[in-house]
Formats: structure tokens, C-alpha cells, sequence
């Protein structure tokens, strides 16, 4: 498990509002080879951080975890915290790898899925199951909702995470997340990223011109959702903005990023709950945004901010924040105003008597996940061809040839091929399928090609994992289409029977495959690749909304 941590700015405790990540380092680790809390234990003791945020990955099992967290809000009370840890979790894949598998982790549908099944009752109970497993390891504190719209400034590996790109969509569906995970008693971080249009428009606007900008910016279809969370969970945090050092003139984006805040977060939606900003960490600048980044992340009027991994660059951060403070870098109202806003926000859901309640010796997790997850996924396949698919009537002797992409395995643990669950499923009913697996880089081999001539039907998996894959993948496309396009116009040759299913970045479909019968699943899941076989073999109805 890796461990982060977040401290607040009043005077002595004056860090707790900055926010900073540890990496695993090379000493202070347990005997199987994981961080052991006691490495960031000064942090807490002598330097007052507040808040900790924990990477699940990599951890060897939810007891391990839940320990950690018990252990880290005892060095905080032993230490004479006035409140307990905000202890977050922050998981790179986004809301659906936050319990991890192989942990005892429940499978979570992704953002799209849960948008796409179209009933926020769904997500309003996804957000309860999520909350009740965070609460049984420690972890009242989560980064999600994003409430950024899908539109073709997202990459496509962080598609998943949106709830799509209708304004009202991505509204409810984030208000009934963040309500399903306050029942249990976590806190929801929203995520939103319009720093660089306000940079635009704020850095060289006069004082007249930026108030009718406020009314622009804050009438824009993409801060429908921001006004909501705001005005719903004042109290709440907010990932707003975007990392301060990456633009041009630091110090001045970080007035920028002040003036917009002030306006359009807190004055415009009222929003009271402290905001947290963060820097692109790399070895060059990492020395550099430890003694800048708390700084210029509190001019920015930002209340959190998150720092590198390493523990010699957060103790640097530290010691810059505290010279800070017994200087006039640092405007005292901006202290207080900061200090404020961190404490109202754990105050609102965090005690010390459920801080240090102790952990089940093995944490249960609910079993609801799982099946309010398969329903889930059910409820969110897309068909986005009119006519029932291809393979039903087909068969079963039939030779079905599924041809899935090398991507990253969500379980890291896992041996096996992430789309095997679903060449289990369809082989149920064909038992001559064969699976091939393509890459990128080598695109359309002579190991397919034997299989593409044999093959009655191909079911052809589409899954761009980030940008640079786009145009390697669009080459399969266009050498696997025009081999079946030769193969189909053969004298008596039979048509071969195409389908085609997006299992990521739904905009993948968006130009129509001619002739294939077209379906989203919208991630590779177990659960999502069982039920779009479901409605490739016809025992399911593919109902689910495209968000877009």
C-alpha cells in the first residue's frame, strides 16, 4: 500500500491544508516488501499533516489496509490532533478499481456504465455499497465523481471516468453518487478541470470585462454539474483546477486561478468546502514544486494541494510552508480563510470515537457490489445497430473467431487475458470459437489470417487505452476490414458474420463500421464482458443510453 499525506493551514497545524503524495521508498517497509505506515509517522507527529491518502495497489490484502489506516489516526490522536485523519483514496483507474481486485475488492462499474444504464437510483446505491466497503478499511475520504464533460479534450483513458457529455447526465448522476456515499459517512473529492479556459479568459480580462465573464463561464452547459455539487454539498472538497506550475508565469496563473476561484466556485455557487490542486511530478521539477507548489497552490486560493511522492521532497515542502508562514509570504486571512475550510469539512463527518473504532480482524465486504454490478452492466449495454445481432441462428458448430486487443490488466495479479471472460461466455455457445489476441504494434499477422479464412463469424474488440494507441489501432481496423472485404467477395463464399464491440471510449463508434453489427460495453470488466455476450447470444436486450 502505497501512503500519501495531507496536512491544514492554521498556525501550528498550519500545514493541514496542503496535500502531498509519498512513493514507496526504499527503507521502512514491512516484511512483505509494503510501505509500513511508521515511515510517514513524523509527518504527522512533528510536522502536523492532517490527511492521508493511501494507494490500495500493490497492498497484499484489505486486512493490511484497514490496519494501516487504524494505525495512522492513532499517531494523529497520540500526536494531540484536534481531529482525526481525512484519509482518502485515490486510485489512478478511477471509480471503478477503487476496492481493489484481488484484495477481496467487488467489481464497481465505471462512471460511463452507471450513466449509461440511465437510472440514478443505480448509482445512488453503487455509491452506498462503495462507501460501506471504504468504511470497513479506514478509508472517508474518495476522489470522485469527475464532473468534466466528455468532449474530445479527454483522453480516452480517463473516458471512463465521466458520466458522458450531456450537462444534466453528468448533474444528476454525480449528486446521486456523492448522497449514496454520505450515507455511510465518506466524503466524496468531485474532480473538475476548467482551469485552462478560465486562465484564458481571466489573465489579461480588467475588472469589468471579468465580471461578465464570470456570468459567461458560470452559464456554460459545463458548469451545470459544478453548480450542483457546489450548491448541494457546499461543505464537501473539490479537486478544481489544474496544476499551477504547468503554465506559463506561475505566479500570475496562480492570481489567475485565485480571482476565478473566488468568483465563479465560491461566489457564483457559494461553494465553502476547501479545494485541492496538484502538479504533474517529474524527476526535474520535483525539488523545484516542493518548495513552490504549497505556496503558489494557497495564492491560487486553493486549500490542498498535491505534492511528489518522495518523503524528502514532502519534508521540503513542509519546511517551505512553515518559512512561509513565519513570513509575510503568506497573507493571514488566507491562513485563516484556508484553516476554516478544512476544519468545517471534517467536522461534518469525522469523530474520533469512529476514527479509532477498531477494524474486524477481516474486513467483510458487502456481497451487493457484485450483483447491483452485473445488474448494472446489463442495464448499460448499447446496441447501435437497429437489427438483433448477427450471431443468434448461427450454429453452434460454427467457427467464431474473437480477435480482443493487448491492454493493461485491470488486476495486476491476474495471469489471464482481461477479455478471457468473455471468450468463456460466447464459447458456452460456441464451442469451436477461437480467441486471438492482437497487438498494436504488430497489427493484422499471418498468425490471424488462417483464422480470419476459416471463421463464420468475427467478433472484432475495440479499446483505446490512451491517444497514442488511436492511430495503430484505426491500421488494424482498416487491414482487418479489408481482408474480410476480399475474403466475402470470393465466388461462393459465404458472408462472413461481423460484429463489433467498443469496450472503452464509446467515441471509438462513432463512424460506423459498414456492415458490422456495432454494441458498447464500455469497459473490459468481468461483468461488462459477460453481459455484452449476454446480448450477443440473445439472452439479454441491449437497453443502455449512449452518453454522448
Amino acid at each position: 500500500m502505497r501512503v500519501r499525506s495531507n496536512v491544514s493551514t492554521s498556525t501550528s497545524a498550519a500545514i493541514s491544508s496542503i496535500f502531498h503524495s509519498t512513493r514507496r521508498s526504499s527503507g521502512g517497509k514491512t516484511r512483505n516488501g509494503h510501505e509500513d505506515p511508521s515511515t510517514i509517522r513524523p509527518l504527522i507527529t512533528d510536522h502536523g499533516v492532517g490527511s492521508v491518502v493511501v494507494a490500495c495497489a500493490g497492498a497484499p490484502d484489505l486486512i493490511h489496509i484497514a490496519s494501516c489506516t487504524r494505525q495512522l489516526q492513532a499517531f494523529a490522536k497520540d500526536a494531540g490532533h484536534e481531529r482525526p485523519l481525512t484519509i482518502g483514496l485515490k486510485e489512478e483507474n478511477g471509480l471503478y478499481d477503487i476496492l481493489p481486485f484481488g484484495l477481496g475488492g467487488a467489481q464497481v462499474p465505471s462512471p460511463l456504465s452507471l450513466a449509461a444504464a440511465n437510472t440514478t437510483s443505480t448509482t445512488s446505491h453503487a455509491g452506498q455499497a462503495i462507501g460501506k466497503n471504504l468504511c470497513s478499511i479506514g478509508i472517508n475520504w474518495v476522489f470522485t465523481p469527475t464532473l468534466d464533460l466528455l468532449t474530445e479534450f479527454i483522453e480516452p483513458m480517463d473516458v471512463s471516468q465521466t458520466f458522458g457529455k450531456d450537462s444534466s447526465t453528468v448533474r444528476e448522476h454525480a449528486l446521486a453518487l456523492i448522497q449514496g456515499l454520505a450515507t455511510q459517512g465518506v466524503s466524496a473529492c468531485s474532480n473538475v478541470h476548467p482551469a485552462g479556459d478560465i486562465l484564458e479568459v481571466f489573465r489579461t480580462q480588467s475588472s469589468t470585462e471579468v465580471e461578465s465573464d464570470v456570468q459567461e463561464l458560470s452559464d456554460r452547459r459545463d458548469f451545470v454539474a459544478i453548480a450542483a455539487v457546489a450548491t448541494n454539498y457546499p461543505r464537501h472538497s473539490m479537486q478544481f483546477g489544474a496544476p499551477i506550475h504547468e503554465f506559463p508565469e506561475p505566479e500570475r496563473s496562480a492570481h489567475t486561478i485565485r480571482a476565478a476561484c473566488e468568483l465563479i466556485l465560491r461566489g457564483k455557487c457559494r461553494f465553502q468546502g476547501p479545494t485541492v490542486s496538484s502538479f504533474a511530478e517529474t524527476p526535474d521539477d520535483a525539488a523545484v514544486c516542493a518548495k513552490h507548489a504549497p505556496l503558489l497552490t494557497i495564492l491560487a486560493g486553493q486549500d490542498m494541494v498535491i505534492l511528489p511522492r518522495a518523503h524528502t521532497a514532502q519534508r521540503g515542502s513542509l519546511s517551505a510552508l512553515r518559512a512561509a508562514l513565519n513570513s509575510n509570504i503568506l497573507p493571514p486571512n488566507l491562513i485563516s480563510a484556508c484553516a476554516g475550510r478544512v476544519a468545517a469539512f471534517k467536522d461534518q463527518f469525522l469523530t474520533w470515537e469512529k476514527a479509532l473504532t477498531p477494524r474486524q480482524a477481516r474486513p467483510a465486504l458487502t456481497p451487493a457490489p457484485d450483483s447491483l454490478a452485473f445488474e448494472t452492466y446489463r442495464a448499460s449495454i448499447t446496441a447501435l445497430s437497429p437489427a438483433a445481432s448477427p450471431l443468434l441462428g448461427l450454429a453452434p458448430a460454427s467457427v467464431v473467431l474473437l480477435l480482443t486487443p493487448t491492454v493493461p490488466r485491470r488486476n495486476p495479479n491476474s495471469p489471464s487475458d482481461p477479455f478471457e471472460p468473455l471468450g468463456r461466455a460466447l464459447s458456452r455457445s460456441f464451442p469451436r470459437l477461437r480467441h486471438v489476441p492482437y497487438t498494436l504494434s504488430a497489427g493484422l499477422t499471418e498468425v490471424h489470417l488462417p483464422f480470419l479464412q476459416r471463421a463464420t463469424a468475427v467478433v472484432f474488440v475495440l479499446c483505446n487505452t490512451s491517444s497514442a494507441m488511436i492511430e495503430s489501432q484505426d491500421e488494424f481496423v482498416r487491414a482487418l476490414q479489408n481482408n474480410l472485404r476480399v475474403r466475402d467477395a470470393m465466388p461462393g463464399q459465404q458472408r462472413t458474420r461481423k460484429v463489433v464491440i467498443g469496450a472503452g471510449d464509446p467515441r471509438d463508434l462513432r463512424d460506423p463500421f459498414i456492415g458490422w453489427w456495432s454494441v458498447l460495453c464500455y469497459e473490459y470488466s468481468r461483468g461488462a464482458l459477460e453481459a455484452v455476450a449476454e446480448v450477443l447470444l440473445g439472452q439479454w436486450e441491449a437497453t443502455g443510453k449512449l452518453p454522448l
